[in-house]
């Protein structure tokens, strides 16, 4: 074992230069009639966060569709307020992991995308212990451990984990703050396993403390998708929040100027109780019956400050008579400075009840399956917001501005903002949401001859939703009252088909077909006969709109044993009805800024997928993904101050129209070390609505070294963006209005940087 070791830290001395944080490890290949899970995708590979998995492009901007599972539960029920990472993470606890297909996210629970899944440890007939150590350059630490074993000899077991994480992210040092995040988590359970089936009870507990979100940083535009860094500010590697974390924010009831603490409990402590009761029973006619149920109790919050992208104003940009001074004194501020918009989530109460259960057998040549889902929950959103100036630098701080009144022949100066924000007629909001489904799905896999395997699925789901809200739009609400609607009997349907033709025995044709229709309300203003609006100020008007998504998709696989197996597809993916909220300043004043809602648009992705996985030679695996794609807005268009804004046929930012994936691995001594990448390219991005900014191309990439040590240990170097590439990517807040970005070059902006070089190091044990 020593040699062992020696050897693999040779290997590492000698150069390797490599990857990410979670899991490495590639998967095999799926079988192409099985549309249930994606197998050669890992999931976990994220090069946003080291705690949280990869999300899978598939031609649609993410809009909170994107699920995790726990035993066959979502983790929340909505991204917003809570986000899933909050409440799960993939450690020790987790026995397996794998990726739902896009057709079954939507069977089960009529979400749009590709789903992680995961269950957690049950016990077996052996006491078993894992655990894992992990930590990386920037000085993050990272440990977790599951024991797990039986409880006498009648089939009784327990299993008991814990995680902490003291999560330093880039290393940025944000003054106000240790962590990037410190969270830690608890589970323990008690199952029991009869000889027909198990049942299992888990409880988990969850503290995640996450005082910083969004990873904004200015920057220089060069134009032509060129950017560099400004004078002292590391891109990806400094803060650009407030340097003590108190920032200024307007109370959405009264409009009074208060302040909050980014590091503080109610705006950044989100806590989660939770309570699985899962199990299986087999019964004598080969049914098989699954059931999972949660019961959570929950405490979300955050607070989220993105400075709007080109609003950064250097000295010789600025207005006559525009003075700043750091706020609370009379000190005179002379450099950059930066417009910031403030979303205050202070700490809200949320239950979430979700079950669901499922019956399958095996009738001839057919694979059946009957489920049942049920979702409960309730949730008051309130958020505060605001406007206020701060200083360009890392850890910027908060400034005053005044109006100098000698421009108008007048003595002194007149002050602009208030408690450190711009004024404001009302902003932020309040409504507290009941929802409740009940769905029943169905599926049929089957075989015509020896040649066709179909699939067939549906989902009907019955919705009743109540809301009370603030109506008071761009204004306080000053204790008026609220709007209390109910929605009831909504139906939303999936539809689902595949099919696979097998020309011979290596080599065919598939297609497949999903259709998503679900409830979606709005509120609007009344309107007259004209469909003119008759009261700007409030939306009193309840609505509702189908949103539909349709995804088809059809070409070939071809399997040549293990020497490469190719499935090529052309899709086409459309969103229809999406309702969206702008905020728009106003050209004649940049100070005024409102809120315009409700918008309606459609998505629409043209693509061609090809994936190919392959094992040339003994011990050597790759993994290639191609995809061509062209997402694009379509009958998006609205006015506001006067002007037009038509973003139809314009590509959706953030979205690359051309995405490569190649993930490379070799096993060497005896399979003992494994030495792998991940580089996955995408192409030029557009950065806002109108297209007028853009981003090239780039590079991420991973790579590592597994070891393993014994049949109990395992060792892994893994390093993020080891090519250290620098830059900028994402969709740029408040630059929907510019249409031509020539006044823009050489100016400061601001959007979110690519991570940097992150060297990390991780340990598993089994005992």
């Amino acid at each position: 074992m020593r040699k062992k070791l020696l050897l693999f830290l040779a290997i590492v001395s000698i150069g390797v230069t490599a990857n990410q944080n979670a899991s490495g490890a590639q998967q095999d290949s799926t079988s192409v009639i099985n549309t249930k899970e994606e197998k050669n995708r890992n999931v976990m590979l994220s090069a946003e966060s080291s705690t949280s998995p990869r999300q899978l492009n598939i031609g649609l901007p993410f809009a909170g569709d994107i699920l995790i599972l726990e035993n066959d539960i979502p983790v929340v029920y909505t991204f917003w307020t809570q986000m899933p990472t909050t409440a799960w993470r993939y450690d020790s606890s987790i026995g397996r992991i794998g990726l739902m297909s896009f057709q079954e996210g939507a069977l089960t629970y009529g979400k749009v995308g590709y789903t992680v899944t995961s269950w957690d440890r049950t016990p077996g007939r052996r006491f078993k212990g894992v655990a894992s150590v992990f930590t990386n350059n920037f000085g993050t630490l990272r440990y977790d451990a599951n024991i797990s074993g039986p409880i006498g000899k009648k089939g009784w077991g327990y299993t008991a984990s814990i995680y902490e994480n003291y999560e330093r992210g880039t290393g940025a040092n944000y003054m106000f703050s240790p962590y990037l995040e410190r969270a830690e988590m608890f589970k323990v359970g008690i199952s029991k396993k009869y000889k027909q089936g198990s049942v299992n009870f888990l409880y988990k507990y969850a503290d995640v403390k996450t005082p910083v979100f969004g990873n904004y940083q200015p920057f220089v535009y060069k134009g032509g998708g060129e950017t560099e860094e400004i004078d002292g500010f590391r891109l990806g590697k400094d803060s650009y929040l407030l340097r003590d974390g108190i920032f200024p924010y307007y109370d959405n009831n009264t409009g009074e100027a208060k302040m909050g603490d980014m590091a503080s409990d109610d705006a950044s402590q989100n806590l989660t109780n939770a309570f699985y009761l899962s199990g299986d029973h087999s019964f004598t006619n080969d049914m098989k019956l699954t059931y999972s149920s949660m019961f959570m109790k929950s405490k979300a919050a955050f607070p989220l400050m993105y400075p709007i992208s080109l609003q950064v104003v250097d000295p010789d940009q600025r207005s006559a008579g525009e003075l700043y001074n750091y706020y609370g004194t009379q000190n005179p501020y002379d450099g950059a400075v930066q417009l910031v918009s403030t979303q205050y989530y202070p700490q809200v109460d949320i239950t979430t009840f979700i079950a669901r259960t499922e019956l399958t057998k095996k009738v001839k040549e057919h694979n059946l399956r009957l489920g049942f889902t049920y979702q409960y929950y309730h949730a008051p959103e309130n958020y505060h917001g605001g406007l206020y100036y701060q200083t360009v630098e890392a850890n910027p701080r908060l400034l005053d501005r005044y109006q100098d009144l000698s421009i108008y022949g007048m003595e002194g100066s007149a002050p602009v903002t208030q408690g450190g924000l711009l004024p404001s007629e009302g902003t932020g909001g309040f409504r507290e949401n009941t929802n409740k489904k009940a769905a029943l799905y169905a599926s049929d896999d089957f075989k015509i001859g020896s040649r066709i395997d179909l699939g067939l699925g549906i989902r009907i789901e019955h919705q009743n939703d109540k809301e009370i809200r603030s109506p008071y739009t761009n204004e306080w609400f000053n204790n008026r009252d609220l709007l209390n609607e109910e929605f009831k009997n909504n139906w939303n349907k999936v539809f689902t088909g595949n099919i696979v033709f097998k020309a011979s025995r290596n080599f065919g044709f598939l297609a497949d077909a999903t259709y998503n229709s679900w409830y979606n309300r709005y509120y609007d203003y009344p309107r007259d006969a004209n469909g003119s609006v008759i009261d700007g100020s409030y939306q009193t008007v309840a609505d509702d709109k189908d949103q539909v998504v349709t995804n088809l998709g059809g070409g070939i696989y071809w399997n040549h044993g293990d020497l490469f197996s190719i499935v090529s597809k052309v899709t086409r993916i459309k969103k229809e009805n999406n309702i969206a909220s702008e905020n728009i300043v106003n050209p004649a004043n940049p100070t005024e800024q409102k809120n315009f809602y409700p918008l309606f648009y459609d998505i629409e992705t043209m693509g061609w997928t090809t994936d190919i996985i392959s094992q040339p030679f003994k011990n050597f695996n790759i993994h290639f993904l191609l995809t061509l794609q062209n997402p694009e807005y379509k009958n998006y268009s609205y006015s506001a101050y006067g002007v037009t804004y038509d973003y139809s046929n314009n590509t959706i930012p953030d979205l690359s129209k051309v995405l490569v994936e190649i993930d490379p691995s070799l096993f060497l001594f005896d399979r003992d070390v494994r030495v792998w990448l991940s580089l996955r390219y995408f192409g030029d991005q557009k950065s806002n609505k109108p297209n007028s900014f853009s981003y090239k191309g780039w590079w991420e990439n991973f790579g590592g070294i597994d070891y393993n040590m014994s049949r109990n240990v395992t060792l892994k170097l893994q390093v993020v963006n080891f090519l250290d590439q620098k830059g900028v990517k994402g969709a740029l807040i408040g630059a929907d209005q510019i249409t031509d970005a020539s006044s823009f070059v050489g100016r400061k902006i601001v959007a979110s940087a690519i991570r940097p070089r992150t060297i990390e190091l991780s340990a598993a044990f089994k005992f």
